[in-house]
């Protein structure tokens, strides 16, 4: 048997479309249009209120989490809200078996364990388990989601399904060149790869950049950008935050024909073609501007940066006659950049400090930072460098280095 939350919530204090008889009446006479109203941030403040906090701690604790988190937890909460519809359930109230329930049924939809989990998170936010505990800490819950990944394992992806050699040797070739008549779509989706690669940032973090003056720094053999400081990282440290990212040039003087190819590869040269020609159409100083009529020179979203990656890595396969992979993640460009300096002998410290991670076992398994100072230009050359066959890149370099 399982205790009834000692907290309830007081849903007139939320949306004021529920009856005293409903906030009461756990089932039955919910009704569809209103509980769907039920704000998940009021439902938090209100529980919060109840422990006496003042508003201004309380808005203070709901600032703790990004936007994209409070999204998330908003969307579970509305699916939430749905499936206790459904089930003629009062969603502010529902118990630990009901929550189990709706977990179920998600396992049962092919949600992933690691979905289960963050609606596990969100779902604390609002609702209490027994004697005030959280909901992660209910010894079923807890149980119910060991059991959901041993019944469904996470899959290991140990590399990308895609070759950053065949995209790279696209991107020296049309439609990608040249950079100074292509259409703006085709120099932005190249542009967002070739930041992507050379620098193993997150996609949040590269439309997080800017053009501000004190944000973007031209060298002659490099550009230093920083994150806008509005934007707050996955983790929030002061490393995060002042982590500078150095975009290389690449073969900038080029002589022979091989150099030439490689110098289509130059991000900095092709930054400077890209903020050329979205000056007459810019309308923030965020870094990607969108090129679509309606949308036109304003700043996008991490989504959109994500979608432009996976464009660039198809249309290159595309353009090569070569099908192109499954599951191709803007996020791989991480893995692959990293695998790729490493393929070219940089050194793990390298790899490191350009990607973020803390250790070696970083690099293998997950990321922390704590440690590493900025990357510098080395690591980008080293990911761009992987078009060049060993071979070759030997051979060459004794006559022509970069």
């Amino acid at each position: 048997m399982v205790c009834r939350n000692t907290t309830t919530i007081d849903t007139k204090s939320v949306e004021n479309t529920i009856s005293k008889d409903d906030s009461h009446s756990r089932k039955g006479s919910t009704s569809k249009a209103k509980l769907v109203k039920i704000d998940r941030l009021a439902i938090e403040r209100i529980k919060l209120a109840k422990d006496n906090l003042p508003k201004e701690v309380i808005y203070t604790i709901q600032a703790s989490r990004r936007p994209s988190t409070t999204r998330i937890y908003n969307a579970t909460w509305n699916t939430f809200v749905k499936w206790c519809i459904e089930h003629h359930i009062d969603p502010t109230s529902a118990n630990e078996i009901e929550v189990l329930l709706f977990l179920q049924a998600g396992l049962e939809r092919g949600l992933a364990p690691s979905t289960l989990k963050r609606q596990v998170a969100a779902l604390a936010t609002v609702l209490e388990g027994r004697n005030k505990k959280s909901l992660s800490q209910d010894k079923r819950i807890k149980s119910f989601l060991r059991g959901a990944t041993n019944l469904r394992p996470p899959k290991i992806h140990r590399y990308p399904s895609w070759d950053i050699n065949l995209v790279l040797q696209a991107l020296t070739k049309s439609p990608f060149e040249p950079v100074a008549s292509i259409s703006i779509r085709w120099l932005t989706i190249k542009l967002a790869f070739l930041i992507a690669i050379t620098s193993a940032r997150r996609v949040s973090e590269i439309a997080a950049l800017s053009i501000r003056n004190d944000l973007c720094t031209f060298y002659p053999d490099r550009v230093v950008l920083r994150l806008d400081t509005t934007f707050i990282p996955k983790i929030n440290s002061y490393f995060h935050r002042a982590q500078e990212i150095v975009l290389p040039n690449f073969c900038p003087d080029p002589k022979h024909t091989l150099e030439k190819m490689w110098h289509t590869l130059d991000v900095r040269r092709t930054l400077i073609s890209y903020m050329k020609r979205t000056a007459t159409f810019r309308k923030t100083e965020a870094l990607f501007v969108s090129f679509l009529p309606s949308s036109m020179g304003k700043k996008v979203s991490s989504n959109t940066v994500g979608r432009w990656i996976k464009a660039c890595i198809s249309a290159a396969y595309a353009s090569q006659g070569v099908k192109v992979p499954s599951r191709v993640l803007p996020h791989s460009t991480r893995s692959v950049a990293t695998s790729a300096a490493w393929a070219t002998q940089a050194s793990i410290e390298e790899i490191c400090k350009a990607a973020t991670w803390s250790s070696i076992s970083s690099f293998v398994k997950h990321y922390k930072i704590d440690s590493f100072a900025s990357a510098d230009a080395a690591f980008g050359r080293r990911v761009l460098q992987s078009i060049i066959s060993p071979r070759q890149q030997e051979k060459d370099l004794e006559t022509h280095p970069i």
